[in-house]
């Protein structure tokens, strides 16, 4: 095809960061890829520091995190992702806090900051500013022996307690206030112990606080307290955390009725073992996790049906079953495949007896004296408008009725934030939240940040944890008052032939972590438990290692082709420049080369190019190095790539 263009781009330290999308797709940047690598190479302690380092809720994410990093897992164009959660929870096992040989980070003395991370980085591996690593080597460059200026952290979620986390390596007096009985925010009161044990949480609560941080439980920002007083009591900075645990309404006819509950309040009620009255016959509206495991939760208790997409439902849905319901009847607006509940989650609901129906919407709540009787559906089919969008209409006459005598609505979440006065100048969107600045989290009053669902909606645990870094990051900026910058360094380093992926590893299916027997799921016992060793090691070698690139030394190729015959993917062909396009860093590489750019390329035909590009197609390579080996001449090496950033804190002033 003469007329065929390629889209190209110069490979950089960028590019690199990008080809590893697991890392790049977490929010708080885990090296997944470094600690999977370790896992296969038998090296299980450095494996949970990669997973520790920037995450202070390693152990509860290896088991309910939503894993953005295995959407886009390479291996998953090829046939499905490494399971990238799994295997952290089986370092976690080792080496968490649920672990006998628990590996914690040092508590900081008070008289000095010779506290460390004890961190051992695989080759190949690649942190963040995010890390607690970079966090204690910037304050070991600039922090003096006694620390400074109280802070307060309102809430005690992942956000909040992230926030505390780190602002307690540095130094600062952290004083967490949160309005329930117990910490951990949405772990705690909306995630079912037969997922998320209660003690976990705890045990990784509490490696927090031993950072110094101090917690005050029942303390509801609003009820005895405020943002002036706090500021009044010297609290020099705050950042609000309190979470989105207001359940949101249906807004139809019947929801005042008895009978009808909502998920986050059966959930929050349930986890705290205030104890739940529920009829035989449960409906649970909602299509998201959290109404999913309500009606799995209380499936021990009633009949139960289930709608909508908010993250309520699944775990509404699997709250119902470990109640005693006989029946859980999921009803959801959209198809299986638009639920947000992760798709593991939804199969682990079917197996243990939840009936799930798409395309239904609920319409009304029925009623006889004030109490629940039912619940009338209606049929939603996808169609395509006027205008070629994709919308769901109803279908006439598709009414349906169940009969039930509890309903749980599971249709999402908001904040409450009647604790906020006019007095305290702090902005609020048009959606309800917090408006903040979204690099800094500060909000409009000065020494106010805002994070988590509070700011943003409700949020999955690692965006949440993410927030909680940048909170402590931008309240350290703003506290001292010195200019931060980041030093940033690449390096590329040639694997030896045992780097590369094993042979074999293309022929190894993903395999689900082994669940506990369904007809022995009976109260709060674990479903999902962890790989054994050898399950781990095999499922860790799957890894397509994205860290390795293949490097071109174009001054060394004699054009043979070798390579691009041998690659069994595909993946490399070799081009004259004129059959290229790309940014202006692909131009002024060009321009320097060759003393003409891409536009003044000769054309045609019968034009001869002064050089050929060869290019790439990332996502057909595996890293197999076969194009290394056929090279006679030693133009391509197979090289892993290193990246680091660090925080450099210049001229700062302690408050």
């Amino acid at each position: 095809m003469n007329g065929e263009k390629y889209q190209v781009e110069i490979i950089d330290a960028g590019y690199c960061r990008r080809m590893i999308a697991c890392q790049d797709a977490c929010p708080v940047h885990t090296d997944a890829r470094g600690y999977v690598n370790a896992i296969a190479d038998g090296n299980y302690d450095d494996g949970y520091l990669m997973a520790r380092d920037p995450n202070p809720f390693a152990s509860v994410c290896g088991r309910v995190c939503n894993a953005p990093c295995e959407a886009v897992c390479r291996r998953g164009n090829i046939d499905s992702p490494i399971s990238i959660r799994a295997l952290k929870r089986f370092l976690c096992e080792r080496y968490g806090v649920e672990a006998e040989e628990h590996i914690r980070i040092a508590e900081v003395p008070a008289e000095g900051w010779s506290a460390r991370l004890l961190v051992r980085h695989a080759p190949g591996n690649s942190r963040t500013s995010e890390s607690v690593n970079t966090l204690l080597r910037a304050s070991e460059k600039r922090m003096p022996a006694i620390k400074r200026a109280k802070v307060a952290v309102v809430g005690a979620g992942p956000a909040g307690l992230s926030a505390a986390h780190d602002l307690a390596v540095q130094g600062y007096k952290v004083t967490i206030f949160e309005a329930a009985p117990s910490p951990g925010g949405m772990l705690f009161l909306g995630i079912p112990e037969y997922r998320l044990l209660r003690d976990l949480i705890r045990r990784e609560i509490g490696d927090i606080l031993k950072l110094g941080a101090e917690l005050r439980v029942n303390a509801r920002l609003g009820g005895g307290f405020t943002l002036r007083t706090l500021r009044e009591e010297g609290y020099e900075a705050i950042f609000i955390a309190t979470g989105a645990y207001v359940d949101q309404r249906l807004g139809i006819d019947g929801e005042q009725l008895q009978g009808v509950i909502y998920a986050l309040d059966f959930l929050r009620r349930a986890n705290l073992e205030e104890g739940v009255e529920v009829g035989n016959r449960v409906v649970v509206i909602g299509g998201g996790g959290t109404a999913i495991d309500a009606a799995r939760t209380m499936l021990r208790v009633g009949e139960a049906l289930v709608e909508k997409d908010g993250t309520a439902t699944i775990d509404a849905a699997r709250g119902a079953l470990r109640l005693g319901a006989r029946k859980v009847h999921v009803l959801y607006r959209g198809t299986r495949q638009e639920m947000r509940a992760p798709e593991e989650e939804v199969e682990d609901a079917v197996s243990e007896g939840v009936l799930l129906h798409t395309g239904l919407a609920p319409g009304r709540i029925l009623g006889d004296g004030g109490k629940v009787t039912g619940i009338e559906t209606i049929r939603i089919q996808s169609a395509i408008d006027e205008e070629g969008r994709r919308v769901r209409v109803v279908v006439p006459g598709s009414e349906q009725v169940f009969q039930a005598d509890t309903v749980i609505v599971g249709v999402g979440q908001e904040s409450d934030l009647s604790f906020i006065l006019e007095q305290d100048g702090i902005r609020l969107t048009p959606e309800g939240t917090i408006a903040v600045d979204p690099e800094t989290l500060a909000a409009s009053a000065p020494g106010i940040f805002a994070g988590g669902d509070v700011a943003f909606g409700p949020r999955i645990i690692i965006e949440a944890v993410r927030d909680g870094h940048t909170a402590a990051r931008s309240i350290d900026r703003y506290l001292q008052k010195g200019e931060v910058s980041i030093v940033r360094r690449a390096t590329f380093r040639e694997v030896a032939p045992q780097e590369l992926p094993p042979e074999g590893w293309l022929d190894k299916p993903r395999r689900r972590p082994p669940l506990y027997p369904i007809d022995e799921r009976t109260g709060l016992s674990e479903v999902e438990l962890a790989y054994d060793e050898a399950t781990a090691v095999d499922q860790a070698s799957r890894c397509l290692k994205c860290h390795i690139q293949t490097v071109f030394n174009g001054s060394l190729c004699i054009l043979c082709g070798g390579c691009v015959d041998i690659c069994p993917w595909s993946c490399l062909k070799m081009v004259n420049l004129d059959k290229i396009v790309g940014d202006q860093q692909l131009e002024a590489v060009i321009q320097a080369r060759y003393g003409m750019s891409l536009q003044d390329m000769p054309r045609g035909e019968q034009s001869l190019t002064p050089g050929t590009a060869m290019i790439k197609d990332e996502s057909r390579c595996t890293r197999c190095g076969l194009c290394a080996k056929r090279c006679p001449v030693g133009v391509i090496t197979m090289e892993a790539f290193s990246f680091e950033e660090e925080m450099v804190y210049e001229e700062a002033e302690v408050a």
